[in-house]
């Protein structure tokens, strides 16, 4: 026995058997499911490119100061921690003698003078008398007797010269009595004590230059071609409450041959009030190079495929499938260098895909969620 099918429902089986044209259509019509993602908008600020190492920071004046005369100490007039000036007394050794050797010299330096003044005086005299002469031609002074006083005129002078170095030897021996710091800065040590003995063979203070601080580190020679004089730093340190500002003072021309480094000195730069304690460990952030307007994406959305590096973004409600192209970057973002051709370069506008980008293909359509 065979069913009938009604008439009316032939073209209605028709159209929705696989195979025609009304199905095949209905199925072409179905547009694709969009896939949920996050963006973040590129952030544009400077960037950096540093290098870190670690160094002491140390003084280039640094002066261990010692008596010129032995002798024992009478005063002490500078203590560990004051701040000096160049020239100024740290201590006194006792000065009786040479001073009175020093009464003694400027006395025949007196009579050395005297001396020489009436040497002066009776040349003078001899002088005047060899130029006049007797009506009959015959001078009123023999050559002899000018030539006696010439000669004692030079030794009055000698005289005094000579007494004039004895004057000016004691006063250096009573100025050596003076113990003065050399240069600016603060005592740091002081080995002499009232009473004591000192002599040119002991050290009596040590005296600081800590205005002017400065590190010195050692780099590897392949780093030769990144350093260079001026460069900016910043340095930080756990004894510390404030960073301290740099820039690289010197850099050696040699490398070391033993260790294959070059030696870089920086100087420090403190703000007023600012003072950084000599042979503190210091942490060296230093700017090698620096990109005033960097576009950057969070590393989060960075993609690999093979030994390539890609990115989403989102334009016109598509992800479209942009090349990386590495700049600078730090612990959360990545500098993007722009690409040859502006389709596949980041702008500032355009939506950057951070959750969401490993189910993404260039062209899906996606939706954007907040």
């Amino acid at each position: 026995m065979h069913s009938r099918l009604s008439p009316l429902l032939l073209p209605l089986l028709i159209a929705c058997s696989p195979g025609s044209p009304e199905a095949a259509g209905s199925q072409d019509s179905k547009e694709p499911i969009p896939l949920m993602v996050r963006v973040e908008l590129p952030q544009q600020r400077p960037m950096e490119l540093t290098l870190e190492t670690i160094a002491d920071v140390i003084s280039l004046d640094e002066v261990d100061v010692f008596p010129e005369q032995t002798g024992p100490v009478v005063e002490i007039l500078a203590e560990e921690g004051q701040r000096v000036a160049a020239g100024t007394l740290l201590c006194r050794l006792r000065d009786t003698e040479v001073k009175l050797s020093l009464q003694e010299a400027q006395v025949r330096w007196d009579e050395a003078q005297q001396e020489a003044g009436r040497a002066q005086r009776a040349h003078d005299r001899n002088l005047a008398l060899a130029q006049q002469s007797t009506s009959g031609g015959t001078s009123l002074l023999s050559k002899r007797d000018l030539e006696t006083s010439a000669q004692a005129l030079v030794t009055a002078l000698t005289a005094q010269a000579a007494a004039k170095v004895a004057v000016d030897r004691s006063t250096f021996a009573v100025s050596q009595c003076s113990v003065t710091s050399p240069i600016d800065g603060v005592v740091t040590l002081r080995e002499v004590s009232l009473g004591d003995t000192a002599s040119p063979a002991s050290r009596a203070f040590r005296v600081v230059d800590d205005l002017h601080p400065r590190v010195i580190f050692h780099r590897p020679q392949r780093e030769m071609s990144l350093l260079a004089v001026g460069q900016t730093l910043v340095g930080t340190s756990e004894a510390l409450s404030f960073a301290v500002r740099g820039r690289l003072e010197r850099i050696a021309p040699v490398v070391d041959q033993e260790s294959g480094t070059l030696k870089v000195t920086a100087i420090l730069e403190p703000e007023a009030g600012e003072r950084i304690p000599i042979g503190i460990l210091l942490h060296l952030r230093i700017v090698l190079q620096r990109h005033e307007n960097a576009l950057l994406i969070p590393k989060r959305a960075i993609l690999h495929e093979g030994d390539q590096a890609f990115f989403f973004v989102v334009r016109e409600g598509r992800a479209v499938r942009l090349p990386l192209a590495f700049g600078f970057e730090d612990s959360e973002f990545q500098e993007v260098i722009a690409a040859d051709s502006a389709a596949e370069s980041l702008t500032p506008q355009d939506a950057v895909v951070v959750v969401g980008g490993e189910r993404l293909k260039d062209g899906s359509k996606v939706d954007v969620v907040e």
